[in-house]
């Protein structure tokens, strides 16, 4: 309704009243089109000019019958003068005037006294437009109760009386003027000293006493300053060369019906989409009505004015832009609401919330989860509702051979495990493999990591190790991030432990540690700080990560997104507890008191994630050994290479931020992976 009222007065104000302010975009726009159309010149014609500054007017009087004996000699086809000297009418003619009625041909005129001889003539009459611009002529005006021809007109009637009929119908009497071709000029002494006759045999012949700019009376659409004999001709010759730019009626009613149907389609389509929706929708409309002005005017050359629509079609654009509400930044918070009302097991409300999020894999995986949660308070109803509103809006995820691959047996892998119908293996880990699998209540594929939890462990040892299981899965199980792998389901079954997570398609930043395949710096630098913002929000929940390193980073270079995987090692932080021990994970990767066997907190995390930025950066790990002994002396000791002396291009900040990260002692580290994240981002705008 608003953008129906807007246009609606929109339209009012610029085809009503107030047009006048409005037309200026109509006027704009035309003359930056018509100011590139090619000109074509009048052929084999010449313009004559009188110097009036150095003679009086008797002598340029004198000077014109001189000009014209001497072209009537050379038999040219033509001659125009299209701004002759006034001649009071009490004066006598100059006897030279009886050549303008000879055999040649000289065009004046009609209420000029010449007329009275010639007796070819026509009407010279310019309307400027309330810019200054000059940009139309009638071809008829009306003359002491007759129509009679424009000066241009007569003289095209002269060679055929048909001169206007191919394009014209009886109610075009205006033309437009576009550009000029300049026809060469020839000055009066040369003229009646050097000029021969055949130079001018079968020419058109302007004549006045306008010089070239200094007399110039008008400016047309191309920016040009012309003089009488140079409008004459410009539009003599596009009446000669077909080339009339003219606006017939059925323009005229088109001019009218464009905006009633671009406001038709601004209010039906605009207001129920995203801002960049609109602004794609707003630029190509301008952009097809700016082409479609320029066909006509190249093509047919007809003029229209679609200023007036251009701007209207814009205004509704910016006005749909400025309410409707910013769709990414609505998505975002609602996702961040449901969260954190699913984590504090408010189901409805963070269910309302999901809802208002675009649809998207993560948001997918995450009401995934929500219906699992209702399962687990015994409301089926209110699961099921979750996942038909998946099936409504959500694409199923799988590969295209799911069929094939569901019904082919898998050597050394269980064909099932829970619910989850295992289709193939896709990685194998420290704690056993990973599977693709499928979900059959809604046919979603789901990563599936599978643990031989009894071959592992025996007695006392399976006990605690089921138990660590499960808390490693509950508190994985807590974190709802765009950037974290989402674990949905976690159980046992057949001796083998099972945590169901979300399926990411994605490569592990590993592919991007050999120095052949490096990622550009400023793109390692972006990933890291998105990695070191979902640490953040992971540490907040109380969940460290324990083992950050490339393999668990999965990036999709065709969306340009990244997640952490493998939550499944960290456990939850217990403020309570003395000693938390070594635990699984890569020695490369890990901080001193990680593998000195500390009270872990989420910045050893960051130490891992700053050797796995200098690995993405220079394809190396900052701290190499032989063995584990050295390797662990070299991470609690050594400081390692600065990365800006071992690969050109990276700026010398980035060095302050990795020994940052890699401080040996974690006070002296970033205070929190927010804080990293603001300083990677502010190395890549330099990078």
């Amino acid at each position: 309704m608003i953008a129906l009222s807007f246009v609606s007065v929109l339209m009012l104000l610029m085809y009503g009243p107030l047009a006048q302010w409005f037309i200026s975009a109509d006027r704009v726009l035309y003359d930056q089109l018509a100011g590139n159309r090619p000109a074509k010149a009048l052929s084999n014609a010449y313009i004559v000019s009188i110097d009036p500054t150095r003679s009086t007017q008797d002598e340029v009087i004198a000077e014109y019958g001189r000009v014209i004996e001497k072209l009537s000699t050379a038999k040219v086809n033509r001659i125009v003068l299209a701004n002759p000297p006034e001649i009071p009418a009490a004066a006598e003619l100059p006897a030279w005037t009886a050549l303008l009625a000879s055999d040649i041909p000289v065009f004046v005129p009609k209420r000029h006294r010449f007329a009275q001889v010639s007796g070819k003539s026509g009407v010279v009459q310019l309307a400027v437009d309330s810019d200054g611009i000059l940009r139309r002529s009638n071809l008829w005006h009306f003359n002491g109760g007759t129509m009679s021809p424009s000066l241009p007109l007569a003289i095209a009637f002269e060679e055929s009386a048909m001169a206007t009929a191919p394009r014209m119908s009886g109610s075009d009497d205006s033309v437009y003027f576009s550009s000029y071709a300049k026809i060469p000029r020839i000055e009066v002494a040369e003229l009646l000293q050097q000029t021969s006759d055949e130079v001018l045999r079968g020419a058109t012949v302007f004549v006045d006493n306008d010089r070239e700019m200094v007399g110039s009376v008008e400016v047309i659409p191309s920016g040009q300053f012309v003089t009488h004999s140079e409008i004459t001709a410009a539009l003599l010759a596009d009446i000669e060369n077909n080339r009339m730019i003219l606006a017939p009626s059925w323009i005229h009613a088109m001019e009218y019906l464009l905006p009633a149907l671009l406001a038709i389609v601004a209010i039906l389509f605009m207001p129920d989409r995203n801002r960049k929706e609109i602004l794609v929708l707003t630029v190509a409309g301008v952009l097809t009505l700016i082409l479609f002005e320029a066909l006509l005017l190249f093509v047919l050359h007809a003029r229209i004015d679609l200023g007036r629509p251009i701007l209207m079609f814009v205004g509704v654009g910016a006005l749909s832009v400025f309410l409707v509400a910013d769709v990414k930044k609505v998505s975002v918070d609602a996702f961040k609401k449901g969260s954190d009302f699913l984590a504090a097991g408010r189901l409805e409300p963070a269910f309302a919330e999901f809802r208002r999020c675009n649809p998207s894999e993560t948001v997918a995986a995450v009401m995934y989860k929500l219906s699992l949660a209702f399962e687990q308070q015994a409301k089926p109803e209110r699961a099921e509702a979750v996942l038909e509103w998946m099936k409504r809006t959500h694409s199923t995820t799988g590969s295209r051979d799911d069929d094939t691959l569901t019904s082919r047996k898998l050597t050394g892998a269980p064909q099932r495990l829970g619910r989850y119908v295992i289709e193939k293996r896709i990685g194998r880990g420290a704690m056993g493999a990973v599977y693709l699998a499928k979900d059959p209540r809604i046919n979603r594929a789901i990563a599936l990591k599978a643990i031989p939890i009894e071959k592992e462990f025996e007695d006392e040892e399976l006990k605690e190790a089921r138990l660590r299981f499960y808390r490693e899965a509950e508190s994985a199980g807590r974190l709802t991030h765009p950037n974290i792998i989402t674990v949905f389901d976690a159980g046992e079954e057949k001796g083998l432990a099972y945590i169901a997570m979300e399926y990411v398609p994605g490569i592990p930043l590993r592919s991007f540690t050999d120095p052949k395949k490096l990622l550009a710096p400023k793109r390692a630098l972006e990933l890291a700080a998105i990695t070191a913002e979902a640490l953040d929000y992971a540490h907040n929940q109380g969940v460290i990560h324990r083992d950050i390193k490339p393999a668990n980073l999965l990036y999709n270079p065709k969306e340009g997104s990244l997640k952490i995987s493998d939550f499944g090692v960290a456990r939850m932080t217990d403020n309570n507890s003395t000693k938390t021990g070594i635990v699984l994970g890569t020695p490369m990767y890990m901080s001193p008191e990680q593998l000195g066997a500390e009270n872990l907190t989420g910045l050893s995390d960051l130490f891992s994630l700053g050797v796995t930025l200098y690995e993405l950066l220079v394809g190396e790990v900052p701290f190499r050994a032989s063995n584990i002994a050295v390797l662990m002396t070299k991470i609690t000791t050594e400081d390692p290479a600065p990365v800006s002396s071992r690969r050109a291009g990276i700026p010398p900040s980035v060095d302050a931020v990795l020994a940052k990260a890699m401080a040996k002692r974690p006070a002296d580290r970033f205070s929190c992976g927010a804080e990293m994240a603001i300083a990677l981002r502010n190395c890549a705008r330099v990078s």
